[in-house]
Parts: C-alpha cells; sequence; structure tokens
C-alpha cells in the first residue's frame, strides 16, 4: 500500500470573494504560495510585520526574474546578486522594520566590492522595496528617491587607452598567449565573452568578416560555463569586418589550429576563468606599480622585463575600439550596431564622454593659442 503523502492546505479570498486554494507539501511551502498568490492577486499582503525580507523578496525573484524569461547566463548573474549581495543584507529582519540606517549599512556593504556590482546590487533592492510597497506591504520605500550610491561606488567613464598605449600593449603581448584576444578586443571591440566564445565557423576569412554568434559570459561563482548560442544581448549579433593586421593572424592560427575556438587553450578548449587570468598575467607582469614590488618600466621583475606604465584591462580594450569609431567620424547608429548595444543610450554614453574629452582638448588648444602673445 502506497503511503498517503501529507498536505497542507488553505486558501486566498481574492477582493471579488473567489476563493483560491492553495496547497503545499511543507507548511513552509505552503506559506510561499499563498503570499505569491497574494501578491499576484495585488491584494495586501497582510500581517507585515510577521513578513520577512527573504520572504518577500524570494517571492520576487520568483516573479519579476524568472528563469525562463532570460538566457542561462544572466539569471546566474541575478542569482548572484541576489543570493550573495542583497539577501544577506536584510534576510529575516521583518521588511517593515527595514529603516534608513540598515539601508546606509548596505551601502557600506555593498561598497566594499566592485563599482559594477554594487550598482547592481543597489537597483535590486530599490526595486524589492519598491515592489514592496505596490503590494502594501510596506507604506514607502526605506531607500529614499533621493538616495545615491556614494560617487565612490558609482562606475566611473572609461578612459581608452592612447594610440601610444595600443602600440606599447602590442609590443609587449606579441607572440604570447594572449596576443590574439587583445588584437580581436581592440581591433574588433568585442566583449571578453563573445572572444572567449567566438568559433571558426563564425570567421570568413575569405570576405574578412566576423559574425558574433557565441558567447562564453562565466558567472562570478563558476569558474567555466558552456558557451552559448545566446548573445548578451539580442543587438549582440552583428557582422564585425576584420582589419588586415587581425586577418592575418587568424589566417595564420587557421593554419596550426587544434580547436573549434579561435581564442583556446593548449588543449583546445575555450577559455576557462582561471585560465584566462593566468593568460591576462602575462600583461599584469610587464606593468610597473605595486603589483610588481613597486618597480617601474626599463626594471625587471624576477626575468621579467616591465614595459608598460599604464594598467588595462578587457573592457578598456572594447572601449578603446568604440572611441575610434567615434574619432573616425562613424555616426550613432553605425556604432551602435558595431558595439553590440542594445539601445542607443549605452551608445550615447560613450560618445558623451568622448566628446567632453574632445572638448576639452580644443578649448586647451585655443586658451594656448590666445595667450600665444607672451
Amino acid at each position: 500500500m502506497t503511503k498517503k503523502t501529507k498536505t497542507y492546505a488553505t486558501h486566498v479570498t481574492t477582493p471579488t470573494g473567489e476563493r483560491i486554494y492553495v496547497r503545499g507539501n511543507t507548511p513552509e511551502e505552503r506559506d510561499r504560495k499563498v503570499t505569491q498568490v497574494k501578491a499576484r492577486c495585488g491584494l495586501g499582503m497582510g500581517g507585515a510585520s510577521t513578513t520577512t525580507f527573504e520572504e518577500f523578496a524570494t517571492l520576487w525573484l520568483d516573479i519579476y526574474k524568472p528563469e525562463s524569461s532570460m538566457r542561462p547566463t544572466s539569471y546566474a548573474a541575478v542569482k548572484n546578486t541576489f543570493f550573495n549581495h542583497v539577501l544577506p543584507a536584510f534576510g529575516k529582519q521583518p521588511i517593515d522594520s527595514i529603516t534608513p540606517m540598515n539601508i546606509q549599512k548596505f551601502k557600506t556593504q555593498i561598497g566594499r566590492g566592485s563599482a559594477s556590482q554594487a550598482a547592481k546590487s543597489w537597483q535590486m533592492a530599490k526595486a524589492i522595496f519598491a515592489s514592496a510597497v505596490d503590494n502594501h506591504l510596506i507604506t514607502e520605500s526605506p531607500i529614499k528617491s533621493t538616495d545615491k550610491l556614494p560617487a565612490a561606488h558609482a562606475k566611473e567613464e572609461e578612459e581608452p587607452l592612447t594610440d601610444e598605449q595600443v602600440k606599447r600593449l602590442l609590443d609587449a603581448v606579441k607572440g604570447s598567449a594572449i596576443e590574439l584576444f587583445v588584437l580581436i578586443a581592440l581591433t574588433t571591440g568585442m566583449r571578453k565573452g563573445e572572444i572567449m566564445g567566438l568559433m571558426w565557423d563564425d570567421v570568413d576569412l575569405v570576405n574578412g568578416v566576423i559574425e558574433v554568434r557565441h558567447n562564453k559570459s562565466i558567472p562570478g561563482n563558476l569558474n567555466d560555463c558552456e558557451v552559448t548560442s545566446f548573445p548578451k544581448t539580442d543587438a549582440g549579433r552583428r557582422r564585425i569586418p576584420i582589419p588586415t593586421k587581425l586577418l592575418d593572424l587568424l589566417k595564420h592560427d587557421y593554419t596550426n589550429r587544434n580547436s573549434d575556438f579561435v581564442f583556446a587553450m593548449p588543449s583546445g578548449q575555450s577559455y576557462t576563468k582561471s585560465a584566462f587570468r593566468a593568460a591576462w598575467a602575462y600583461i599584469d607582469r610587464r606593468t610597473a606599480g605595486k603589483r610588481n614590488d613597486g618597480k617601474g618600466v626599463g626594471e625587471k621583475y624576477g626575468d621579467v622585463a616591465i614595459t608598460l606604465d599604464f594598467t588595462t584591462h578587457p573592457h578598456q580594450l572594447r572601449h578603446t575600439y568604440i572611441t575610434k569609431l567615434f574619432e573616425q567620424g562613424l555616426d550613432i547608429k553605425q556604432v551602435q550596431y558595431l558595439a553590440g548595444h542594445s539601445t542607443p543610450d549605452m551608445t550615447m554614453r560613450v560618445y558623451t564622454h568622448y566628446r567632453s574629452k574632445q572638448r576639452e582638448a580644443d578649448t586647451a588648444a585655443q586658451v594656448m593659442a590666445a595667450i600665444d602673445y607672451i
């Protein structure tokens, strides 16, 4: 005789008098479903003083950020922000007892990490509290409309590399495992994940075009993930012309390929996070500064000659490419397409920064000309 599974049941009465019956295998599952039904019906949650941030926030994640609505890598990033940064900050506190002081503490906590992660955590917390207000669980959000992340936590606009810095970087990586990555990033503006997922089938060596259609964006809590056919955004699918210098290197590597991936480890596999860091360390070891005991250009760190007096990272190479497109007179729509930006706002942000720097340089030149009589 099969043992009958025990269930826990209750019902929710809607404003129209309809009864919605809810069952769960545990009291916790039943209560979670009750909260979900109330939220979906636009009802007050009831008993707000006993509803914790964890209960409501988990429900918010299920409803507003369902796994089925986004790409696997995007969902992994959302989960990382939620479970590692937002949820631990407020946890089992009753949601209506969270105060501005708690919010200030939250600011301090997320400010210890990267600017990008801090911004994601801040926006998610704001959305959760706003939803709690909409569902009549709290009367107002503890995050006020005037609350902002401190300037130190805000993401600063990227500075592109200068022509001289680009030349020195390419000289530094010549013949190394990271050379191909650097050259692709600088001459196509592809994102790190797009380069790590780039396959030879995506490269037209005859017509000199890369078709971006693969991505490998490894979540923060993992060392590896599958290469997918999901670009970061729908606009990520694009065709990018290959300049001569990159085309020559790709043709050389194609004849000696041992992998379906263009940028591959010696094993033929696409790069893991740790393997990429090890490859990028080739650049770090040649960069002056505290990471190399404060040694400067011209000195040696072990048997490695230090040749770079500036630091760089993958996204800066992409930003350099986008800025160069503007310098050559391409319009906003052209740059938006080549960069794979989902909205023109993202492209405009780079353009505005570029124009601001250009005006500053032009003004300085005009001032120097004006006082040339001295």
